[in-house]
């Protein structure tokens, strides 16, 4: 006669899922009480971190990108700047700092030249970051340049203010097609743009 073991084993099993069940329940209600309890890291805000506050952008520090010594990508600096009260104040101060160049070692991705000429952002989330001319005129040009301003441009931005999605380029107030005549910048650019080189 066989014996029928199904029942038995089904509740051993179901023994064992009940304690994995409850092992797992313990480890989250832990972990969430630890993180209830514990202060929060330096720069980290209930809301994002350094600052990166949805709706009114809050926070004294900017992340401003520049060229690396090597030029083969961007490197980061920090920038502390009175705090900018709503989120357009904060991207013209982020690209004022940019144009400004770096104060530890890398490169400057604008000349110097360059001025902001405004910056609108609309719902959708995308920056139309407006330049004077000198961003084309004097800038050095080649291929892999121009991709540099392009992602310094866009990096600092979007880095800085959480509402900006994608950016686009104008120049005197108009689109352009390239800055320096090799690089398309006539729609708009997310922050991933151009990460091969």
């Amino acid at each position: 006669m066989r014996q029928r073991t199904g029942p038995v084993l089904g509740g051993q099993a179901g023994v064992a899922r009940v304690w994995v069940l409850l092992g797992v329940l313990l480890l989250v209600g832990g972990g969430a009480l630890w993180w209830w309890v514990s202060p929060l890291p330096p720069g980290l805000t209930p809301k994002g971190v350094g600052g990166r506050v949805e709706g009114n952008v809050a926070g004294d520090e900017l992340s401003v990108w520049f060229a690396s010594l090597q030029e083969d990508g961007l490197v980061s600096e920090t920038r502390s700047v009175s705090p900018p009260a709503t989120a357009h104040e904060r991207a013209k101060a982020a690209l004022r700092e940019l144009i400004a160049g770096p104060k530890r070692e890398a490169l400057r991705t604008l000349p110097g030249e360059v001025k902001v000429r405004e910056v609108f952002i609309d719902e959708q989330g995308t920056a139309y970051a407006d330049f004077t001319e000198a961003l084309s005129r004097h800038h050095p040009g080649g291929p892999w340049s121009e991709t540099l301003t392009i992602r310094s441009i866009v990096r600092t931005l979007t880095d800085n203010v959480p509402q900006i999605k994608r950016v686009q380029l104008l120049i005197e107030g108009r689109e352009a097609d390239t800055l320096a005549g090799h690089v398309d910048i006539r729609g708009p650019i997310a922050p991933t743009w151009g990460l091969q080189r």
